[in-house]
C-alpha cells in the first residue's frame, strides 16, 4: 500500500485497516477510474492524497457522492438514524473485530 495511506492515517493502525479495506472494495467497483486509483494505490504506484484530489478520479467521486445523498435525502429520521447505527457497528466490528463477549 503507497506510504500516503499510512501518513493519512495517522500511523493508526486502525485507520489504515479501514482505508485499506475501503480502497480493496473499490478495488472491486465497476467503475474504471475508481478501480485504476484504488488499486494502483494499494500496490504502492499511487499517492492517496493526489488521486483523491486528481482531475482524473473527480467525475467518479462527483458520481458516488451524489448517489449517496440522493439516496440520503429520501430516508426519513429513523432510517438515518438507523443507518448511522448499523455504520457505526459495522466500522467498530472492522477495526476491533466482533464482540466476543457473551450476551445475557
Amino acid at each position: 500500500m503507497h506510504d500516503s495511506v499510512y501518513d493519512l492515517a495517522g500511523d493508526d493502525p486502525r485507520i489504515a485497516k479501514f482505508l485499506r479495506t475501503a480502497l480493496t472494495q473499490l478495488a472491486d467497483n465497476p467503475d474504471p477510474p475508481l478501480r485504476e486509483m484504488a488499486q494502483g494505490v494499494l500496490d504502492g504506484h499511487v499517492d492517496l492524497r493526489q488521486a483523491a484530489t486528481s482531475d482524473a478520479y473527480a467525475a467518479s467521486f462527483n458520481e458516488g457522492s451524489r448517489a449517496f445523498w440522493s439516496y440520503y435525502d429520501n430516508l426519513d429520521e429513523t432510517e438515518r438514524q438507523e443507518l448511522a447505527r448499523t455504520g457505526k457497528h459495522q466500522l467498530d466490528t472492522l477495526l476491533d473485530g466482533p464482540d466476543l463477549s457473551p450476551t445475557t
